[in-house]
């Protein structure tokens, strides 16, 4: 009898021991889990930082009518959606390289001022990730949404010009812009350029 109740209490502690240990081993699974989940969800400025420098490196080209330095910019497989409506189809590097080169014979003293214009003030221009709608909520710089204002003046007519701005950049792992959607009043620019004083 004593035998059986030595080897009862025996297999008792290996048993507590043994889950004891599944336990110790599970919670630190568990937390092992929660720290690469918390890593995975955090924002990366790092890159959102990187790709907001190259796009301010092609508005300074444009302002600055350096059309190399901004062909540099666009990666050779580049997909481009102009501002005005063309079936909704893509274009490519070649397009947007044309269009550029007429901005530039078109417009001189072109600048950009980055930010949303508030009614109190001007707040940040580039933006990406998002919170809503929740099922395609994404905290990753895949996209980056920039707002602003061009101004410049129409050299043929020697207009004062402006627009409203609002683009969509995707930048590759090379550091190229490989997609770009453009949205602005097309229309208004020419009005503006077409109206008589």
């Amino acid at each position: 009898m004593k035998s059986q109740l030595f080897n009862l209490v025996i297999f008792s502690l290996l048993t507590l021991t043994a889950c004891d240990q599944k336990k110790s081993e599970k919670t630190k699974e568990t937390k092992e889990i929660k720290v690469t989940k918390e890593k995975q969800e955090s924002p990366d400025y790092a890159a959102y930082n990187k790709k907001v420098e190259v796009i301010r490196s092609f508005i300074k080209a444009h302002e600055d009518e350096n059309m190399e330095a901004e062909q540099a910019l666009f990666a050779d497989t580049l997909k481009w959606s102009p501002p005005y409506y063309k079936g909704n189809k893509w274009l490519g590097k070649a397009d947007i390289v044309a269009a550029f080169q007429n901005y530039h014979k078109d417009f001189e003293n072109v600048k950009f001022e980055e930010g949303i214009m508030m009614a109190d003030s001007l707040v940040n221009g580039m933006w990406s990730g998002s919170v809503f709608p929740k099922g395609q909520a994404s905290n990753t710089p895949d996209a980056i949404r920039i707002y602003g204002t061009w101004t410049g003046k129409h050299t043929a007519s020697g207009k004062e010009v402006g627009l409203k701005y609002f683009a969509l950049g995707w930048i590759n792992d090379a550091g190229k812009i490989a997609q770009f959607s453009e949205y602005f009043d097309a229309h208004g620019l020419a009005a503006q350029i077409a109206e008589k004083k």
